[in-house]
């Protein structure tokens, strides 16, 4: 398994931390989980991605057309931490078409300070 879904803050931001090569397989998976907390979901949601330790996908289209939680309502931003220009391409290419909010960062700090915004936009 090279990915890992848990709650970076429960019932807000999911965590998917990617390691060496993402399947397609592991991409049907996670879209499957993460539909499952989409569907029971209060209020929207982002999706934290830790690419940090991801290979480049070769597969992008094919991952892209697994990913429908992409358009779900509740999911209201997509963040992806990576500092790879590669890894970045790809998902920009994978999450061009969403719904949701693509936001790319290099590094936790930029996580951390993207979480506040999103969450106190008003502050």
């Amino acid at each position: 398994m090279s990915y890992e879904l848990v709650w970076h803050t429960k019932g807000k931001v999911l965590l998917l931390t990617l390691e060496g090569a993402y399947l397609l397989e592991d991409a049907i998976k996670v879209n499957e989980l993460v539909l499952d907390q989409l569907e029971q979901a209060q209020t929207p949601m982002i999706l934290l991605i830790d690419a940090m330790k991801h290979n480049p996908p070769h597969n992008f289209a094919d991952i892209r057309a697994t990913q429908t939680f992409q358009d779900h309502h509740m999911l209201s931003n997509i963040l992806v931490l990576t500092d790879d220009r590669i890894i970045k391409l790809a998902m920009m290419i994978i999450f061009n078409l969403s719904k949701a909010n693509l936001l790319l960062c290099e590094n936790w700090d930029q996580v951390q300070a993207r979480l506040r915004i999103i969450s106190h936009p008003r502050e």
